[in-house]
């Protein structure tokens, strides 16, 4: 009898391979990193290889370590970053680098898009507000840029699609919940969208094949064995994005429920079982459960940004952590917490990887505002982590102005280890905030998604009830909510400012050059 499932998440920094139980216990978790590309100012790519290379090794390092049969481990479900366009020959290889969801260079095909279709128009249909991140803008850039490259393209597919193909699949599957990032997709009606595929002069057949989460496409092959350490024979299920896992992970399935995520990107996701349009630039995606939609907001710093901090600022405490042994996070912590909340009036624009909802400007860019002699070290850490809180804040704001009820707000992500991290956000919000016995939600959804296509569960609501658990719940300070909520309306006040005076788009034009 199974025992095991297994939750691959293939992310943006890296690959993570989790063996769990059925009730949710993570035995093992082993993770191998890989990195990025920067070709020219706002490029991002990834290599392919790598990414599946690192995916195989993380696989067989946690079987070895975990000292598991692998003949117990049930299934095998996926987890991965979403709308990253990835040009591929018939037989999965690679046509070009991967184009990251981060990369930026397509605005003058965003443009070139407006011109053909209203903005408003484009959004109620895709559910996607216009812009870069889409993977149709980056096949828009490849035919005018690289039109040979173009051409030999067999199919434009998603993270999703390589990894299924490179485990064994027969065909390139993409996941309902990530078809919305192709960026010609009919959100509503679950199907390709004749109208915007006939504008951009594209055909669903350039696309992988719609899929349901939890739906077997393969069993693991000899040679996929070798590499993987997974026995013979182990089905292979469509997953979702990581996002979407990770709401199911978070057991965020029901109409209402929102979750909060913050890694390397950040989400926060209302579930609801209708679609509401015109959330103020919010993603309107397909959930993982079946008639049911999410309503998402992206930052893209989110904890990148407490990453940078230790790399450039943090380096004190980086260093520490190397010579004690102590995770370097754990020594800024410590330091944000000598600082009030509020930071004595600092504010940090978590932009360093431009604005996402519901700003949704390219040009934007990261900046400490209120700085005087009264600021230290405490201060900006602190100031860091408040302004990812804020961006949030920000996005929330489209919830709320559209008189939707939030009757569960869960947090996930690495974040969540930070028990001061996770009081700024339940007093940004001003509600209480859960977390659950798994942070590591988007490989537990993952292994939900691949329990449900092996028939371990019925539906992915039995497999929440059996795996997902909250363990602890924050309460809100009100009296620190009311400091958030000045600085909430100074964030505004200073985003405004800089994008209407044109000081980012100077910045960023100064940048490129």
């Amino acid at each position: 009898m199974a025992k095991y499932l297994a939750g691959i998440d293939v992310g943006t920094t890296g690959a993570r391979c989790a063996l769990i139980d059925l009730k949710g216990n993570i035995i093992v978790s082993e993770y191998r990193e890989y990195g990025s590309t920067y070709p020219k100012p706002g490029w991002v790519e990834q290599d392919l290889d790598e990414m599946i290379a690192m995916t195989m090794e993380a696989c067989k390092a946690a079987i070895a370590k975990s000292g598991i049969n692998p003949k117990e481990i049930a299934s095998i479900g996926f987890s991965t970053q979403r709308s990253v366009t990835v040009p591929v020959y018939e037989n999965g290889s690679k046509v070009r680098p991967m184009i990251s969801w981060q990369d930026a260079r397509t605005g003058a095909e965003v443009a070139d898009m407006s011109k053909l279709i209203d903005a408003g128009k484009y959004y109620d249909i895709s559910g996607m507000p216009m812009g870069t991140t889409w993977n149709i803008t980056k096949m828009l850039w490849m035919r005018k840029n690289e039109p040979e490259l173009y051409k030999k393209t067999y199919k434009f597919v998603q993270n999703q699609d390589a990894v299924l193909k490179a485990f064994g699949a027969d065909d390139f599957y993409t996941d309902t919940s990530d078809m919305a990032f192709y960026g010609v997709w009919d959100v509503a009606n679950l199907t390709w969208s004749k109208e915007l595929c006939d504008l951009f002069e594209v055909t669903p057949e350039m696309f992988g094949k719609p899929t349901a989460p939890g739906t077997k496409v393969a069993e693991v092959s000899a040679s996929v064995s070798e590499k993987s350490g997974f026995a013979i024979g182990t089905p292979i299920c469509v997953g979702a994005g990581d996002q979407n896992c990770g709401v199911v992970g978070m057991g965020s399935i029901k109409s209402g429920m929102a979750t909060v995520t913050l890694g390397t990107a950040g989400l926060a996701i209302l579930s609801l079982d209708k679609r509401i349009p015109g959330f103020g630039g919010m993603m309107i995606t397909n959930h993982a459960v079946p008639g049911m939609w999410e309503m998402e907001g992206l930052s893209n710093a989110a904890a990148s940004s407490y990453r940078w901090f230790r790399d450039v600022i943090g380096t004190q405490e980086k260093e520490l952590g190397k010579s004690s042994g102590r995770d370097a996070y754990e020594y800024l912590n410590d330091l944000a917490a000598q600082a009030s909340s509020g930071s004595k009036g600092l504010l940090y624009l978590p932009y360093l990887g431009t604005a996402a909802t519901p700003r949704w400007n390219a040009n934007a860019r990261s900046a400490f505002v209120g700085m005087s002699f009264a600021h230290g070290r405490p201060e900006m850490v602190r100031a860091v982590l408040e302004g990812v809180a804020l961006e949030v804040r920000d996005m929330m704001d489209g919830w709320l102005n559209a008189g939707v009820e939030i009757t569960t707000l869960r947090l996930g992500g690495g974040a969540t280890k930070s028990p001061l991290w996770n009081q700024i956000q339940a007093d940004v919000y001003g509600r209480p905030v859960e977390t659950l016995k798994t942070s590591e939600s988007t490989v537990l959804g993952a292994a939900i998604l691949g329990g449900v296509g092996a028939g371990v569960f019925s539906s992915i609501a039995e497999g929440v009830d059996e795996m997902v658990e909250v363990t602890g719940k924050v309460e809100p300070n009100m009296a620190n909510h009311k400091i958030y909520e000045e600085m909430y309306q100074a964030y505004v006040k200073t985003y405004e400012g800089l994008a209407s005076s044109g000081a980012f788009d100077q910045l960023a034009k100064v940048q490129s050059a």
